[in-house]
């Protein structure tokens, strides 16, 4: 009789009556265990139709029978309803007692029964912010649900695991959790499961990917009906398109969903989406604040405070009401914005009062514990309180560094940066007046805190090995199409494909070792330069300028060096400038491609480079506007040694992060079809090495595999690809097909050195947080000491003369990056694509 509670009233009590009628006839004991139960029963019923009073009126009754029959199985029965009654009108500490009592003696109830407990325990444990408890309870009636074939139940229970494991700061785990429930056949309504699951790539900082998957479930709410759900997925979207600095975006999401809640009365949830609304205002006005001093222009303070001014107040009305509300976490938000305004308005001890007044209930989410940071240290700083500033920045550096911990994934390594890149700034922002040393501590802060040990040991999964041999196949038949129809259709099935491949690896990432921090000192770091008779330069952003601090001839110095705008034209001018040269018969206008190219290699050199005064080897730290640059073609670095590293500490590392490797060192080479050139490139490095060497062809992937997770040289002469949108595809075709970034996570890379003599696989995808994604970055990511890769298209017969030349002097016992150097001097100027990544090989 679900939803018909007077008749069910009716007949429940027609029972009890009935029950009393026949008490000569039936025995005691069965007669009260059969009145206990409907008393429970009717409880419920009484609930619905007379309120919290009569439904416990009817639980004493049936208590004082389970008293009189100490039967547990009752009194389990008993507890259960209870806790269903006291949840239902908000007293969830007593209704939390009675589902306690109910998993006490769960033998009472069937094993369908149990599911449900573990359910509505599980869903308890949210409202009570005991995501352990949460967690363990959704775990168990997953698993009932499995063995009994209830696909709903199973559904629900796997997905709210996998929420669970997002609240307790599991990325890994909750994205498996959710992406086991998404396996699942069911008709269950999967909007609540779509927004969860986006919520969680969000925190993952795989923004671009949430954006996606709320696209998609915004689509899938189809009909009348879904206002609520509608207004979650835009106000999610608007957070995320803040994320990726898309403000008009942002601000447009996030008035559409304010919108929503306020016609329907959510009067919590319009807060929430005003408060992301002023969020990207504030953002707005620091980014044309920033603009003005970059150009040097007067004028628009006055508007800037006035609106932030404005905003402090919403917000500060905003904190009012979710305290009436009793939403202590909403109240915290809003006094975090309203922080953020007053130190726009140039009022720092107003945005500590408000700072102090937190309640600071914890949301569990490392994105907003770091939102936090960033806003207490911008107040402090505005306050002149400096140190306690960078205390909180040291300490935040290393909380990312901790939410990395336990991923073998190196998309969600790479991803979380995002969270950090504005505690970095402000971090580098202090530095800079302190000197040279400080600015390099910062800088190694932060870049240390996503430059993770390889995460090893990940099992064999069919799933995963299934994906991807589907996805060779198809990217197979891609190369060979030549009917745009079909070849979209390909297009589309590899996306596809890809984008299962990254939900495996996410949800398979927790079954790797545990990343720990890197173990190296920056004042180690310096010696090792001194060791190596090599100096450093480390470029960066600042005030939209490039900086950078050079370690030279063991003195570190600071440099303002040149406008970072005019810094990145040059760069992008010789990148397509080279790209060119390289791969067109350009006939008469040669002349003036490469004429345009020297002359921003020069220009360039002389903003970058010159003003150091030193002919040494360099290491070489990149910044996003200097990245995948062909540095050789840089006047002072023709014939010079340099190493493209990720830090200064992790090229220090990559001079010992092996074992000795045996003498003479293997080398193992793999070539590629329908590279002319390979096999003649392939026999003669064999030549140069010897016995130690060995050639692989045809090449197959499990080969090169194994080659990479052993101690050694490796070269490979194949074609590859760089997908800029997902790099973790990026990929080397070799003769059983392409072997893709992702699929050498599992075993790692342990090679020495690696060469890779094709085509632009050392480029990378920029991602927010200033991380990056490509092949070769994969390859020193999982462990590999030192890469040489090149970053735009070179021409067969340049690359194969270059490489074996590289390892004719690599075998006469010069290091990585000299050997290089030399080699690319010694042929065509295209060859300056080539760099040596990461740290130095010495064999």
């Amino acid at each position: 009789m679900a939803g018909r509670p007077v008749d069910a009233a009716r007949s429940l009590t027609a029972a009890l009556d009935e029950i009393e009628r026949v008490a000569d006839a039936a025995p005691s004991r069965d007669r009260l265990e059969l009145r206990c139960k409907t008393l429970i029963t009717l409880a419920l019923t009484e609930f619905m139709l007379s309120g919290v009073e009569a439904a416990l009126a009817r639980l004493a009754e049936a208590e004082t029978l389970v008293d009189e029959l100490d039967d547990d199985a009752l009194r389990s029965r008993l507890d259960y309803q209870r806790a269903n009654i006291h949840g239902r009108v908000g007293d969830l500490a007593s209704a939390w007692d009675g589902l306690e009592g109910a998993v006490r003696r769960l033998d009472a109830f069937t094993e369908r029964e149990q599911c449900s407990v573990h359910l509505s325990r599980g869903m308890l444990a949210f409202e009570l912010l005991r995501p352990q408890e949460a967690l363990e309870s959704f775990a168990e009636a997953a698993r009932l649900a499995h063995e009994l074939g209830e696909v709903a139940q199973e559904f629900m229970a796997r997905h709210n695991e996998g929420y669970a494991a997002y609240l307790l700061g599991d990325i890994p785990r909750s994205l498996a959790g959710m992406a086991l429930a998404e396996e699942l056949e069911s008709d269950v309504f999967t909007g609540p499961a779509r927004l969860d699951r986006a919520q969680v790539l969000l925190e993952a900082g795989l923004v671009q990917e949430a954006v996606e998957a709320l696209h998609g479930g915004l689509e899938a709410l189809e009909g009348d009906g879904h206002d609520q759900m509608r207004a979650e997925f835009e106000l999610a979207l608007a957070r995320a398109h803040r994320l990726l600095g898309h403000l008009d975006l942002a601000a447009s999401a996030a008035a559409s969903a304010r919108e929503t809640y306020a016609r329907i009365g959510a009067t919590a949830w319009a807060a929430k989406a005003m408060l992301v609304g002023l969020l990207v205002e504030l953002d707005r006005q620091r980014r044309a604040r920033r603009g003005r001093e970059r150009d040097g222009l007067e004028g628009g303070a006055d508007a800037t405070v006035a609106l932030a001014a404005a905003a402090a107040a919403t917000a500060d009305e905003l904190s009012e009401t979710a305290t009436e509300l009793g939403d202590s976490e909403l109240a915290d938000s809003a006094r975090v914005v309203a922080a953020q305004a007053l130190l726009l308005t140039g009022d720092p001890a107003g945005a500590n009062t408000r700072l102090l007044s937190l309640e600071r209930v914890s949301t569990g989410s490392l994105s907003d514990e770091l939102d936090a940071a960033a806003v207490t240290a911008m107040t402090l700083v505005a306050t002149g309180d400096l140190t306690p500033a960078r205390r909180i920045l040291a300490r935040a550096s290393r909380r990312l560094a901790a939410g990395q911990e336990g991923s073998a994934s190196l998309d969600l390594r790479t991803a979380r940066a995002v969270h950090g890149a504005r505690l970095s700034e402000l971090d580098l922002e202090l530095a800079v007046p302190r000197g040279s040393g400080a600015v390099l501590e910062a800088l190694e802060r932060w870049r240390s805190a996503t430059d993770r040990l390889p995460s090893l040991g990940r099992p064999d999964d069919e799933q995963l090995a299934r994906l991807t041999e589907q996805l060779r196949a198809v990217r197979g038949h891609l190369r060979g199409e030549s009917d745009p129809e079909q070849a979209r259709e390909l297009h589309d099935h590899a996306s596809r494909l890809e984008r299962q491949i990254r939900d495996r690896d996410w949800a398979l990432s927790r079954s790797g070792g545990a990343s720990r921090a890197v173990p190296v000192r920056v004042r180690a770091a310096r010696e090792h330069l001194g060791r190596v008779d090599r100096d450093l330069v480390w470029f960066f952003r600042h005030r939209g300028r490039i900086g950078a601090v050079g370690v030279v001839g063991g003195r570190a110095t600071l440099r303002d060096l040149m406008p970072a705008d005019r810094a990145a034209e040059l760069a992008q001018r010789i990148r397509v400038d080279l790209r060119a040269a390289a791969t067109h018969h350009l006939g008469p206008l040669g002349g003036a491609v490469w004429s345009s190219l020297r002359a921003s290699a020069t220009e360039l050199d002389d903003g970058l480079l010159r003003p150091w005064r030193t002919d040494r080897g360099l290491v070489v730290v990149t910044c996003p506007e200097l990245s995948a640059l062909p540095w050789a073609l840089l006047p002072s670095m023709t014939g010079r040694p340099f190493t493209v590293a990720l830090s200064l500490t992790s090229f220090t590392r990559r001079a010992s992060s092996h074992d000795e490797t045996p003498r003479p060192a293997p080398v193992h080479v793999s070539v590629g079809p329908s590279v002319p050139r390979a096999s003649g490139e392939g026999r003669s490095i064999v030549g140069t090495w010897g016995e130690a060497a060995r050639l692989a062809e045809p090449s197959r992937r499990i080969e090169l595999v194994d080659a990479l997770a052993r101690p050694g040289v490796v070269h490979v002469a194949a074609h590859g690809t760089h997908q800029v949108e997902s790099p973790l595809f990026s990929s080397l075709v070799l003769h059983d097909g392409p072997v893709f970034a992702h699929e050498l996570q599992p075993t790692g890379v342990r090679a020495d050195h690696v060469v890779l003599s094709a085509c632009e696989v050392g480029l990378t995808s920029p991602r927010p947080g200033h991380e990056s994604l490509g092949l070769a970055l994969s390859l020193l990511s999982l462990g590999a000491r030192s890469v040489v890769a090149a970053v735009s298209p070179v021409p067969d017969d340049v690359a194969a003369t270059t490489m074996t030349r590289h390892h004719e002097l690599l075998a006469s016992g010069l290091p990585s990056d000299e050997a290089l150097a030399r080699a690319v001097a010694e042929t065509d100027d295209v060859a300056a694509a080539f760099l040596n990544l990461g740290g130095q090989h010495r064999p």
